[in-house]
């Protein structure tokens, strides 16, 4: 492999792995905050564990997520106002959550029976699906709301615009009224 292979190879091991961190820093955040949420509503001791499937959980819908990308999946939604790929993405991504919970759920019970949550949250119940489910969407729309933002005005300028100050790229009110008279001015000359 020549040294140009190898280096446009690196360039894009880097590229995709700034575009994956993000979106399984996210989602391992969302279900992090969501499996302690669980063991404190549930009363469980067994917190780490649940870290640990959350772990494994990001990581799978990150890839998912990544792959649809690379597929180009979401050009369907190209034309459409903004928040119909955010809402349809964020429940889309939403039912990926609750099939990865059910399946973890299964998982435990068929090779680890004495950390199943026999007593935890019934996915299998319409009511529970139907709670997890808007909070799964809820939490992901701010998400996919950032993603869709950032490709429509550019990833630099909404990192701009929402971390750093506004002084450094917004004019000051005192330049732009010197250069603008406001309408009492321009009535009295």
């Amino acid at each position: 492999m020549s040294a140009q292979a190898k280096k446009s190879l690196r360039e894009k091991v880097e590229e995709e792995a700034k575009a994956f961190l993000p979106v399984f820093l996210y989602v391992w955040f969302l279900l992090a905050v969501l499996g302690v949420h669980k063991s404190i509503v549930l009363s469980q001791a067994h917190i780490v564990q649940h870290q640990g499937f959350a772990v494994v959980k990001a990581l799978a819908f990150a890839k998912v997520l990544f792959i649809a990308n690379k597929f180009g999946i979401w050009r369907v939604f190209d034309k459409m106002p903004l928040i119909v790929p955010i809402l349809a993405k964020s429940f889309l991504f939403g039912v990926l959550l609750i099939d990865m919970d059910m399946i973890e759920q299964t998982l435990l019970e068929h090779f680890w029976p004495s950390h199943a949550d026999h007593d935890g949250v019934n996915l299998y119940d319409f009511r529970t699906l139907l709670s997890v489910g808007l909070v799964s969407f809820s939490a992901l729309i701010p998400f996919f709301g950032y993603r869709e933002f950032a490709k429509l005005v550019g990833e630099r300028e909404l990192q701009n615009v929402l971390f750093v100050r506004r002084e450094f790229f917004v004019p000051r009110r005192e330049a732009e009224q010197a250069s603008n008279p406001t309408p009492a001015e321009t009535v009295e000359s």
